[in-house]
């Protein structure tokens, strides 16, 4: 069964739509993200506790089950290795970007969440050992809630999620979109116009994600307002890549679906080669 849809719009200005994961999905994927977990501060412990001393046991743990979802989500553009196993990513649910201060508090979030009520059900005597029965009962209490609180809303979110604006969703897939040069054959053997050359280092500066946004651009061409964005999206791509025309200068929308064509061959090989861009170059 899958989640609900959710509906963004990029900067950019184009509207794309992703389906929530599902609680059973964001599980399996936590479970597995916490058996790395726990096999990491197990080696680290049996590594550095004889080196460093006995207070590696209470920070080591602490350091890597904060900074291992936060890193693994900053650095794998929302995912951790769980979720990259179930297809889920993490997103902005306002369409922008993925910033260190937005993974940072819904994986810092996670430690009220998950960890400590679970250190208090594991080890309530540590803490105060008088109460530790009714410690462990509400610690216990707090996990189940906490663990169910996805359950109350439709989205699925746990507590961090709110508090940082994010969505887990289900990552499309990495097939390209179907050739937009393809379907318009017929108009490109009607043009007087050479067709534009590019160079691979040209073609390398976008990624999948813009190649989706030009095909909107393109397909929107004829509608109200489409020439003034094709001259401004085929202006900003030849300033960014650094073309200039040998000859003739083509028309924008002529450009556009030459720039179109090109970048998707060049993308495609790369998906061949098992090399994926998501984003254009910073």
């Amino acid at each position: 069964m899958s989640g609900p849809p959710h509906t963004l719009t990029t900067p950019e200005g184009l509207e794309l739509s992703f389906t929530t994961a599902t609680a059973s999905e964001r599980m399996v994927a936590l479970v597995i993200d916490l058996c790395i977990l726990a096999l990491s501060i197990l080696v680290g412990i049996l590594v550095l506790a004889p080196m460093l001393g006995s207070w590696v046991v209470w920070v080591l743990p602490f350091l890597l089950r904060v900074f291992y979802f936060a890193w693994s989500e900053a650095r794998s553009n929302g995912r951790t290795f769980g979720k990259r196993r179930m297809h889920l990513r993490v997103i902005r649910a306002d369409g922008g970007p993925l910033s260190t201060e937005v993974v940072l508090a819904r994986n810092f979030s996670r430690e009220v969440e998950l960890f400590l009520p679970l250190t208090l059900m594991a080890t309530p005597e540590a803490f105060h050992g008088s109460h530790a029965g009714p410690l462990a009962l509400l610690a216990s209490i707090w996990v189940v809630l906490l663990l169910l609180f996805p359950l109350t809303n439709r989205q699925r979110l746990r507590i961090g999620d709110l508090l940082a604006g994010t969505r887990v969703v289900v990552e499309p897939s990495a097939a390209l979109l179907r050739d937009l040069a393809a379907e318009q054959r017929s108009e490109r053997s009607q043009q007087a116009e050479p067709e534009p050359q590019f160079l691979d280092a040209q073609l390398a500066v976008y990624g999948i994600k813009e190649l989706e946004v030009l095909e909107d651009v393109l397909r929107k061409a004829r509608a109200p307002g489409g020439a003034e964005t094709l001259a401004a999206v085929a202006a900003s791509i030849r300033k960014r890549i650094g073309w200039t025309a040998t000859g003739p200068a083509p028309s924008d929308y002529t450009f556009l679906r030459a720039f179109y064509a090109a970048q998707r061959r060049h993308l495609e090989h790369r998906l061949l080669l098992g090399q994926r861009r998501e984003h254009k170059l910073s």
